[in-house]
Protein backbone atom coordinates (compact mmCIF):
# COMPACT_ATOMS: atom_id res chain seq x y z
CA UNK A 1 0.00 0.00 0.00
CA UNK A 2 2.99 2.33 0.72
CA UNK A 3 3.78 2.61 -2.91
CA UNK A 4 0.73 3.42 -3.61
CA UNK A 5 0.30 6.51 -1.40
CA UNK A 6 4.31 6.99 -2.34
CA UNK A 7 3.16 7.61 -6.11
CA UNK A 8 -0.13 9.47 -5.41
CA UNK A 9 2.20 12.06 -3.51
CA UNK A 10 4.70 12.43 -5.59
CA UNK A 11 1.97 13.16 -8.69
CA UNK A 12 0.24 15.85 -6.30
CA UNK A 13 3.49 17.16 -5.71
CA UNK A 14 4.39 17.45 -9.82
CA UNK A 15 0.51 18.51 -9.97
CA UNK A 16 1.46 21.43 -7.66
CA UNK A 17 4.31 22.74 -9.40
CA UNK A 18 2.81 22.40 -12.59
CA UNK A 19 0.46 24.76 -11.39
CA UNK A 20 2.43 26.97 -9.79
CA UNK A 21 5.10 27.07 -12.48
CA UNK A 22 2.22 27.34 -15.51
CA UNK A 23 -0.84 29.23 -14.41
CA UNK A 24 -3.28 28.46 -17.45
CA UNK A 25 -6.83 26.40 -16.99
CA UNK A 26 -5.32 23.05 -17.90
CA UNK A 27 -2.97 23.12 -14.80
CA UNK A 28 -5.77 24.24 -12.13
CA UNK A 29 -7.57 21.55 -13.29
CA UNK A 30 -5.10 18.63 -12.81
CA UNK A 31 -4.11 20.07 -9.61
CA UNK A 32 -7.72 19.63 -8.67
CA UNK A 33 -8.66 15.84 -10.09
CA UNK A 34 -5.34 14.58 -8.59
CA UNK A 35 -6.46 15.94 -5.01
CA UNK A 36 -9.82 15.04 -5.11
CA UNK A 37 -8.80 11.64 -5.95
CA UNK A 38 -8.01 10.35 -2.05
CA UNK A 39 -11.40 11.46 -0.86
CA UNK A 40 -13.19 9.67 -3.80
CA UNK A 41 -11.05 7.02 -3.06
CA UNK A 42 -12.08 6.11 0.24
CA UNK A 43 -15.94 7.17 -0.21
CA UNK A 44 -15.70 4.53 -3.08
CA UNK A 45 -14.13 2.13 -1.00
CA UNK A 46 -15.84 2.54 2.70
CA UNK A 47 -18.49 0.19 2.11
CA UNK A 48 -16.82 -2.46 1.24
CA UNK A 49 -13.83 -1.87 3.81
CA UNK A 50 -16.50 -2.14 6.33
CA UNK A 51 -17.96 -5.02 5.86
CA UNK A 52 -14.93 -7.34 4.92
CA UNK A 53 -13.95 -10.10 6.99
CA UNK A 54 -12.16 -13.09 6.58
CA UNK A 55 -12.43 -17.09 7.64
CA UNK A 56 -9.53 -19.29 8.38
CA UNK A 57 -9.51 -23.14 8.17
CA UNK A 58 -7.10 -25.69 8.30
CA UNK A 59 -7.38 -29.54 7.93
CA UNK A 60 -7.57 -31.05 11.89
CA UNK A 61 -5.07 -33.66 11.64
CA UNK A 62 -2.56 -34.34 9.46
CA UNK A 63 0.42 -37.08 8.76
CA UNK A 64 4.15 -36.23 8.96
CA UNK A 65 5.63 -35.15 5.28
CA UNK A 66 2.12 -34.95 4.09
CA UNK A 67 0.93 -31.93 1.87
CA UNK A 68 -1.98 -29.72 2.80
CA UNK A 69 -2.55 -25.95 2.89
CA UNK A 70 -4.26 -23.56 4.95
CA UNK A 71 -7.53 -21.29 3.25
CA UNK A 72 -8.03 -18.31 3.92
CA UNK A 73 -11.32 -16.94 2.98
CA UNK A 74 -12.62 -13.48 2.22
CA UNK A 75 -16.51 -12.79 3.28
CA UNK A 76 -18.61 -9.61 2.96
CA UNK A 77 -22.34 -9.12 3.28
CA UNK A 78 -22.29 -7.46 0.35
CA UNK A 79 -20.04 -7.54 -2.77
CA UNK A 80 -18.49 -3.95 -2.54
CA UNK A 81 -15.69 -3.74 -4.10
CA UNK A 82 -12.12 -3.49 -2.22
CA UNK A 83 -8.25 -3.86 -3.43
CA UNK A 84 -7.57 -6.22 -1.38
CA UNK A 85 -7.67 -7.48 2.20
CA UNK A 86 -3.92 -7.78 3.81
CA UNK A 87 -4.44 -10.57 6.58
CA UNK A 88 -1.47 -10.58 9.58
CA UNK A 89 -0.98 -14.34 10.71
CA UNK A 90 1.02 -16.07 13.67
CA UNK A 91 1.89 -19.33 13.18
CA UNK A 92 2.90 -20.95 16.15
CA UNK A 93 4.62 -24.56 16.90
CA UNK A 94 6.70 -26.57 19.37
CA UNK A 95 10.04 -25.31 18.81
CA UNK A 96 9.26 -21.96 16.36
CA UNK A 97 7.08 -18.91 16.15
CA UNK A 98 7.00 -16.71 12.82
CA UNK A 99 4.69 -14.05 12.03
CA UNK A 100 3.97 -12.47 8.09
CA UNK A 101 1.05 -11.10 6.04
CA UNK A 102 -0.43 -12.52 3.41
CA UNK A 103 -2.81 -10.89 0.55
CA UNK A 104 -5.89 -12.31 -0.76
CA UNK A 105 -7.08 -10.21 -3.98
CA UNK A 106 -10.51 -10.36 -5.95
CA UNK A 107 -8.63 -11.66 -8.91
CA UNK A 108 -8.07 -14.83 -7.30
CA UNK A 109 -11.71 -15.22 -5.66
CA UNK A 110 -10.14 -13.74 -2.75
CA UNK A 111 -9.06 -16.53 -1.62
CA UNK A 112 -5.47 -17.58 -0.46
CA UNK A 113 -3.68 -20.92 0.20
CA UNK A 114 -0.65 -21.75 1.69
CA UNK A 115 1.14 -24.55 2.00
CA UNK A 116 1.37 -26.55 5.52
CA UNK A 117 4.89 -27.38 7.16
CA UNK A 118 4.43 -30.90 7.80
CA UNK A 119 8.39 -31.80 8.23
CA UNK A 120 7.72 -32.20 12.07
CA UNK A 121 4.89 -33.45 14.17
CA UNK A 122 2.89 -31.63 16.78
CA UNK A 123 0.32 -29.04 16.98
CA UNK A 124 0.76 -25.98 15.00
CA UNK A 125 -1.67 -23.14 15.67
CA UNK A 126 -2.70 -20.34 13.10
CA UNK A 127 -3.86 -16.93 14.66
CA UNK A 128 -5.54 -14.40 12.45
CA UNK A 129 -5.82 -11.21 14.77
CA UNK A 130 -5.86 -8.23 12.35
CA UNK A 131 -6.85 -7.47 8.85
CA UNK A 132 -6.90 -4.24 6.96
CA UNK A 133 -8.80 -4.10 4.10
CA UNK A 134 -7.21 -1.83 1.57
CA UNK A 135 -9.20 0.95 -0.81
CA UNK A 136 -9.31 0.35 -4.74
CA UNK A 137 -6.44 2.99 -5.30
CA UNK A 138 -4.55 1.52 -2.61
CA UNK A 139 -4.50 4.90 -0.70
CA UNK A 140 -6.00 3.71 2.78
CA UNK A 141 -5.90 0.86 5.00
CA UNK A 142 -8.86 0.52 7.52
CA UNK A 143 -7.54 -2.17 10.24
CA UNK A 144 -10.42 -4.72 11.74
CA UNK A 145 -9.39 -6.71 14.64
CA UNK A 146 -10.49 -10.27 14.66
CA UNK A 147 -9.54 -13.41 16.53
CA UNK A 148 -9.72 -16.32 14.85
CA UNK A 149 -7.94 -19.18 15.59
CA UNK A 150 -7.49 -23.10 13.89
CA UNK A 151 -4.62 -25.80 14.97
CA UNK A 152 -3.77 -28.60 13.13
CA UNK A 153 -2.52 -31.96 14.82
CA UNK A 154 0.57 -33.23 12.90
CA UNK A 155 1.24 -36.98 13.78
CA UNK A 156 4.46 -38.72 13.40
CA UNK A 157 3.94 -41.88 11.03
CA UNK A 158 2.91 -45.48 12.52
CA UNK A 159 6.32 -47.63 13.01
CA UNK A 160 6.78 -50.83 13.62
CA UNK A 161 8.07 -51.92 16.53
CA UNK A 162 11.72 -53.67 16.03
CA UNK A 163 9.88 -56.73 18.21
CA UNK A 164 6.04 -56.65 17.12
CA UNK A 165 3.94 -57.54 19.88
CA UNK A 166 1.22 -60.90 19.63
CA UNK A 167 -1.37 -60.70 21.19
CA UNK A 168 -4.50 -63.17 21.68
CA UNK A 169 -7.40 -63.07 19.03
CA UNK A 170 -10.64 -63.70 19.87
CA UNK A 171 -13.27 -62.45 22.54
CA UNK A 172 -12.38 -63.78 25.95
CA UNK A 173 -15.50 -65.03 28.36
CA UNK A 174 -16.15 -64.75 32.45
CA UNK A 175 -18.88 -66.67 33.91
CA UNK A 176 -21.28 -63.55 34.99
CA UNK A 177 -21.86 -62.56 38.35
CA UNK A 178 -25.00 -63.83 39.58
CA UNK A 179 -26.22 -66.14 36.98
CA UNK A 180 -29.10 -64.62 34.56
CA UNK A 181 -29.65 -64.77 30.89
CA UNK A 182 -26.86 -64.35 28.56
CA UNK A 183 -26.45 -65.38 25.04
CA UNK A 184 -23.23 -67.49 25.56
CA UNK A 185 -23.35 -69.83 27.97
CA UNK A 186 -21.23 -72.69 29.14
CA UNK A 187 -22.17 -76.52 30.81
CA UNK A 188 -20.63 -77.55 33.95
CA UNK A 189 -21.00 -80.27 37.13
CA UNK A 190 -23.54 -78.84 40.05
CA UNK A 191 -21.80 -77.23 42.51
CA UNK A 192 -23.23 -76.96 45.91
CA UNK A 193 -25.17 -73.75 45.53
CA UNK A 194 -25.86 -73.25 42.30
CA UNK A 195 -29.74 -72.19 41.56
CA UNK A 196 -31.67 -75.49 40.87
CA UNK A 197 -33.46 -73.11 37.84
CA UNK A 198 -30.17 -73.33 36.04
CA UNK A 199 -29.84 -77.34 35.84
CA UNK A 200 -29.30 -78.73 32.65
CA UNK A 201 -32.19 -81.55 32.11
CA UNK A 202 -31.19 -82.91 29.29
CA UNK A 203 -27.44 -83.10 29.57
CA UNK A 204 -28.22 -84.67 33.29
CA UNK A 205 -30.11 -87.68 32.30
CA UNK A 206 -27.44 -88.02 29.19
CA UNK A 207 -24.91 -88.39 31.73
CA UNK A 208 -26.79 -89.30 34.71
CA UNK A 209 -25.06 -86.43 36.60
CA UNK A 210 -26.27 -82.99 37.95
CA UNK A 211 -25.28 -80.50 35.32
CA UNK A 212 -25.96 -76.72 35.14
CA UNK A 213 -25.83 -73.93 32.18
CA UNK A 214 -23.65 -71.22 33.23
CA UNK A 215 -24.29 -67.86 31.62
CA UNK A 216 -20.95 -66.51 30.34
CA UNK A 217 -20.60 -62.32 29.30
CA UNK A 218 -17.39 -61.36 28.23
CA UNK A 219 -14.67 -60.28 30.10
CA UNK A 220 -13.69 -56.81 30.82
CA UNK A 221 -10.47 -56.17 29.13
CA UNK A 222 -7.28 -54.75 30.76
CA UNK A 223 -4.52 -53.95 28.53
CA UNK A 224 -2.12 -51.18 29.22
CA UNK A 225 -0.05 -49.59 26.60
CA UNK A 226 2.95 -47.74 28.63
CA UNK A 227 4.57 -45.31 26.91
CA UNK A 228 8.04 -43.96 28.45
CA UNK A 229 8.78 -40.05 28.55
CA UNK A 230 10.70 -38.91 25.69
CA UNK A 231 13.72 -36.24 25.66
CA UNK A 232 14.11 -34.82 22.22
CA UNK A 233 11.40 -34.53 19.43
CA UNK A 234 13.13 -37.13 17.57
CA UNK A 235 12.69 -39.59 20.42
CA UNK A 236 9.11 -38.56 20.72
CA UNK A 237 8.62 -39.39 16.89
CA UNK A 238 9.59 -42.19 17.39
CA UNK A 239 8.07 -43.72 20.34
CA UNK A 240 4.40 -42.43 19.76
CA UNK A 241 4.67 -43.09 15.89
CA UNK A 242 5.23 -46.57 17.38
CA UNK A 243 2.31 -45.84 19.48
CA UNK A 244 0.00 -45.62 16.47
CA UNK A 245 0.93 -48.83 15.19
CA UNK A 246 0.17 -50.44 18.04
CA UNK A 247 -2.82 -48.84 18.96
CA UNK A 248 -3.95 -49.65 14.96
CA UNK A 249 -3.16 -53.22 15.53
CA UNK A 250 -5.37 -53.25 18.54
CA UNK A 251 -8.15 -50.97 17.26
CA UNK A 252 -8.06 -52.86 13.87
CA UNK A 253 -9.14 -56.13 15.66
CA UNK A 254 -11.46 -54.19 18.31
CA UNK A 255 -9.66 -54.48 21.23
CA UNK A 256 -9.35 -51.61 23.73
CA UNK A 257 -6.73 -50.42 26.28
CA UNK A 258 -5.68 -48.20 28.24
CA UNK A 259 -2.52 -45.96 27.56
CA UNK A 260 -0.11 -44.71 30.10
CA UNK A 261 2.96 -41.96 29.56
CA UNK A 262 5.39 -42.42 32.09
CA UNK A 263 4.97 -44.36 35.83
CA UNK A 264 2.77 -41.59 37.57
CA UNK A 265 0.58 -40.16 34.85
CA UNK A 266 -2.77 -40.54 34.72
CA UNK A 267 -4.55 -43.32 32.63
CA UNK A 268 -7.01 -42.92 29.66
CA UNK A 269 -8.78 -45.64 28.53
CA UNK A 270 -8.68 -45.91 24.05
CA UNK A 271 -11.55 -47.77 22.14
CA UNK A 272 -11.53 -46.28 19.00
CA UNK A 273 -9.62 -43.55 16.79
CA UNK A 274 -10.98 -40.17 17.87
CA UNK A 275 -9.69 -41.45 21.26
CA UNK A 276 -6.43 -42.02 20.17
CA UNK A 277 -6.42 -38.96 18.19
CA UNK A 278 -7.93 -36.70 21.05
CA UNK A 279 -5.45 -38.12 23.51
CA UNK A 280 -1.93 -37.58 20.96
CA UNK A 281 -3.38 -34.05 20.65
CA UNK A 282 -3.29 -33.94 24.46
CA UNK A 283 -0.09 -34.98 24.65
CA UNK A 284 1.53 -32.92 21.98
CA UNK A 285 0.37 -29.74 24.01
CA UNK A 286 -3.32 -28.82 22.76
CA UNK A 287 -6.50 -28.41 24.91
CA UNK A 288 -8.58 -30.78 24.41
CA UNK A 289 -11.38 -31.46 26.10
CA UNK A 290 -13.02 -34.69 27.29
CA UNK A 291 -10.33 -36.75 27.25
CA UNK A 292 -11.16 -40.31 29.42
CA UNK A 293 -8.94 -40.22 32.33
CA UNK A 294 -9.88 -42.95 34.92
CA UNK A 295 -9.45 -42.46 38.34
CA UNK A 296 -10.22 -46.03 38.82
CA UNK A 297 -8.28 -48.60 37.42
CA UNK A 298 -8.45 -52.46 37.20
CA UNK A 299 -7.05 -54.33 40.03
CA UNK A 300 -4.55 -56.49 37.32
CA UNK A 301 -3.81 -55.39 33.98
CA UNK A 302 -3.91 -59.05 31.73
CA UNK A 303 -1.29 -57.79 29.09
CA UNK A 304 1.15 -54.75 29.62
CA UNK A 305 2.68 -53.30 26.74
CA UNK A 306 5.93 -51.16 27.08
CA UNK A 307 7.38 -48.44 24.24
CA UNK A 308 9.93 -46.41 24.25
CA UNK A 309 12.87 -45.82 22.11
CA UNK A 310 14.77 -49.39 21.92
CA UNK A 311 11.36 -50.76 20.68
CA UNK A 312 8.21 -52.52 21.95
CA UNK A 313 7.63 -55.28 24.51
CA UNK A 314 4.92 -57.20 25.69
CA UNK A 315 4.17 -59.58 28.73
CA UNK A 316 1.23 -60.89 30.25
CA UNK A 317 0.98 -60.52 33.63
Amino acid sequence: MRIYQIIYTLALAVSFMFFVLYPPWISSFLFVLILILAPIDLIASLPGMLTKGMLLSVPPVLNKDEYAVLTLTTTHKKSYPVKCIVAKMHVNGDDFSVKYKLRCLPENNERREVAIDTSHSGVITFSLKRIWSVSLLGLFALPTSINIKQSVLVLPLPIKPVNPIVLQHGTHLRPKPGGGFSEEHDVRKYRRGDPVRSIHWKVSAKYDSLFIREPLIPQPHSRLVHVMAWKNIAERDLILGRLRWVSGYLLKRKMPFYIRICENSEVVEVTHENELIDFLRFTLGDNVKGINKLSRLPVRFSWVFRIDTSGASGRRT
